[in-house]
């Protein structure tokens, strides 16, 4: 799985790509911990998924509304 940081107006987003969403699911929370440890509260959170069917990879995102 991989993973970035980008930004968007009035929120920040981490997106990356995994095998199965399954294992995006499981990791958000603690996605949403580690972002809390570094950058520091959020209002709410949104995932984004998209599956590329060439590659058999979800790509997905999460949007922190801050």
């Amino acid at each position: 799985m991989g993973r970035r940081m980008g930004y968007l107006i009035n929120k920040k987003y981490i997106d990356g790509e995994a095998r199965d969403i399954e294992t995006v699911v499981r990791l958000r929370p603690w996605i949403e911990d580690e972002w809390r440890n570094a950058h520091g509260q959020f209002k709410k959170t949104k995932l984004v998924t998209d599956y590329d069917a060439h590659r058999n990879i979800f790509k997905f995102k999460i949007i922190f509304s801050i």
